[in-house]
């Protein structure tokens, strides 16, 4: 009984602890904003703020993102399980028309779609249980720096959920404030969402046929370049001067020769390349990334997410 009062106590104590966004200094300038430029009506606007929940868990998650806080060893098993190739390649089969017709008009390989989306949402299975208001909010709110980057991002969001005639305090999504099948941010919707399948929506949350396209037009519009190569592995025998593991765009195939590195299949460019340690099961691991691995990235700006997205797309592929 003890247990259970000092329970009680706790709970207590943390709903009491939790604000609503009239709460916060910066939310008045969002309200503003939304009824003052966009129309939107005040009573209903300061009604989502008073109804949605500061969470701490938003800004402490967004500081130590899987991606940077665990070795590829670890984070790799996250994505590419052999559930998760499976179910890819069950994706591919059911709709390959539209896969196709998206390589055809954007010029992004299939399996490299699907694994951006098996990845970001393991196929709709989760797409994130977050009220992506809260999260965006709390964000906007108070994450230093970024504040101002979360704030254009939840005015985005408010008003995409307005037009649509959805309630912003319905969607769910990532701590970060991403959701769908292709896990978006506003701003990335309203950029580059597409409707696919011409059924005259644009769907990311509960059509797939739609995030498909969205994703290969995001890839295409960030650059994506046709028929050229992600990456090449290499081998490495002498002490490395390069800097790794960065997309600086500082360093071309001269400078990877110069290094040392030896390349198991080679891409002549003049571009930028990308010189890739990482950690694997059998030892330290060589490769070298092109210009399409960059862009990639420009999804989720971290190595271990790219390469990922390269591995899981190559077993998909493979997958009998």
């Amino acid at each position: 009984m003890r247990y259970l009062v000092l329970f009680s106590l706790l709970v207590s104590i943390t709903v009491a602890a939790a604000k609503d966004f009239t709460q916060f200094e910066r939310t008045a300038n969002v309200v503003e904003i939304l009824v003052s430029e966009h129309g939107l009506d005040r009573d209903e606007v300061l009604r989502w703020m008073s109804s949605g929940v500061y969470r701490q868990a938003s800004v402490s998650n967004l500081a130590a993102p899987a991606e940077t806080s665990k070795s590829y060893v670890e984070y790799k098993p996250m994505f590419l399980a052999s559930s998760t190739v499976r179910q890819g390649k069950e994706f591919s089969e059911k709709y390959a028309d539209l896969l196709q017709s998206a390589e055809r008009t954007y010029g992004v390989p299939v399996e490299i779609i699907v694994a951006i989306i098996g990845i970001e949402s393991r196929y709709g299975r989760s797409m994130g249980r977050h009220r992506t208001f809260d999260a965006l909010g709390s964000l906007a709110v108070t994450e230093g720096r970024r504040a101002d980057y979360f704030q254009r991002e939840w005015i985005k969001f408010i008003l995409i959920m307005d037009s649509l005639g959805r309630d912003p305090l319905d969607m769910k999504g990532s701590y970060a404030g991403a959701s769908g099948f292709p896990q978006f941010m506003p701003t990335s919707y309203d950029a580059y969402a597409v409707d696919h399948n011409k059924d005259g929506h644009i769907d990311i949350w509960s059509d797939p046929e739609d995030a498909i396209g969205s994703v290969a037009n995001y890839l295409k519009q960030n650059g994506w370049r046709v028929g050229e190569p992600i990456l090449s592995e290499a081998t490495v025998d002498k002490q490395n001067p390069l800097e790794i593991n960065s997309f600086s765009r500082d360093k071309t195939l001269k400078d990877v020769d110069k290094a040392g590195w030896v390349l198991t299949s080679r891409f002549e460019t003049d571009g930028f390349v990308f010189p890739v340690r990482l950690d694997t099961d059998t030892g330290q691991k060589y490769w070298l990334g092109y210009r399409n691995f960059w862009v990639i990235s420009r999804y989720n700006r971290s190595i271990a997410y790219t390469m990922a997205v390269v591995e899981l797309a190559d077993a998909i592929r493979n997958q009998s």
